[in-house]
């Protein structure tokens, strides 16, 4: 599929916000489309659960290969091993799921209420400093590129890198390769230099896929203002993370300080460029000692016990994007600004980017 051609026009996030450009395509998303820019799905789900998400309205999910934190080429042989796990599971549950790789796959889920599946990186540590392997990963289905985790690699230094150099040389020659492939760029666990560089630096537009608002809350992994702006008018989107430790102290009764960090999202960069990243577990995570032994086995050093729970109580469970919808209603958002945010941001990111 050939690149559209955006046209600018003004835009008004929600009464009384500023006005900022947005973008409007030839194709529109399916109505009520419930698109999750990163979440998880693992091999070892029930059906019965991926019922629940479905039930939810979820019909497209964009899902991370392998363990970011792995680097070199350690990090491409398994890949490569995830790739092969992941195709044999969606193929041998393709009564729920589709392996998608271009636009047309989410109108299909749609059509018959399945998951459209999204595969992406949240490391370009797998490349190495071979291009060719764009060609290559391109080929065996990745369409997403996060460009760096959360420290320094050959593109450009993560958000907890005691500085921040930017975009490297050959981290723009990546971009430009990712751009010519129409592979969607991730800026998540980007130092902020870094990010900035990259959103300018690419010929089209790009997604932070699972980020909050620095604004509110001084975290790394969140995004300035000055780069939520800069994303916006570039054409690009951000999803909104359910990861609590970005957003609050506070351990419960929290799920209303995540639609301010929506809130804010919209009022700086605009309704048309925000959406939902979860970056979280579907099942209902239970609140026990052998949880936390798993994550902090998973996660190592980035998260410690105090750190528990990760989620948002509201949000723990497969049906996690009903309760986002009823509280944007809640929040005085249109019908059409609840749709752009649940999906037709994302489906118009993907239909410019990946065709």
């Amino acid at each position: 599929m050939q690149r559209r051609t955006f046209i600018k026009k003004s835009g008004v996030a929600i009464a009384g916000l500023v006005t900022i450009p947005s973008f409007s395509f030839l194709q529109d998303a399916p109505s009520g489309l419930v698109f999750d820019a990163m979440g998880e799905i693992r091999t070892i789900y029930t059906m019965d659960l991926i019922d629940q998400i479905l039930a939810s309205g979820t019909r497209a999910i964009a899902i991370t290969l392998t363990d970011p934190k792995y680097d070199g080429h350690p990090s491409f042989d398994l890949l490569l091993r995830d790739l092969a796990d992941y195709d044999k599971y969606f193929y041998d549950h393709s009564s729920h799921f589709i392996q998608a790789t271009r636009l047309s796959d989410i109108d299909r889920a749609v059509k018959e209420k399945k998951l459209a599946i999204f595969y992406l990186i949240q490391s370009s540590e797998p490349i190495e400093k071979d291009l060719s392997r764009v060609d290559t990963l391109y080929n065996l289905g990745l369409r997403s590129v996060q460009l760096t985790y959360n420290s320094r690699n050959y593109v450009g230094d993560g958000c907890y890198e005691r500085t921040d150099a930017g975009i490297s040389n050959f981290g723009i020659e990546l971009i430009d390769r990712l751009n010519t492939k129409n592979m969607l760029i991730d800026l998540s666990h980007a130092g902020m230099k870094t990010m900035k560089e990259s959103i300018e630096a690419s010929k089209k537009p790009v997604i932070i896929s699972h980020s909050t608002c620095r604004a509110l809350y001084q975290h790394p992994r969140n995004t300035t203002d000055e780069n939520l702006k800069l994303l916006a008018n570039r054409g690009g989107v951000m999803g909104m993370c359910q990861m609590r430790t970005f957003m609050t102290k506070e351990k419960t009764n929290n799920l209303e300080i995540y639609f301010d960090h929506i809130d804010h999202a919209v009022k700086v960069a605009g309704i048309d460029h925000v959406a939902i990243g979860s970056d979280r577990d579907h099942r209902v995570i239970p609140d026990t000692e052998e949880e936390i032994k798993i994550l902090l086995a998973e996660e190592g050093a980035q998260f410690k016990p105090t750190d528990w729970p990760l989620y948002l109580e509201k949000l723990n469970g497969p049906r996690r994007m009903d309760v986002i919808r009823e509280n944007l209603i809640k929040r005085k958002y249109t019908q059409s600004q609840i749709d752009k945010i649940m999906g037709a941001n994302l489906y118009r990111l993907y239909n410019e980017v990946i065709g």
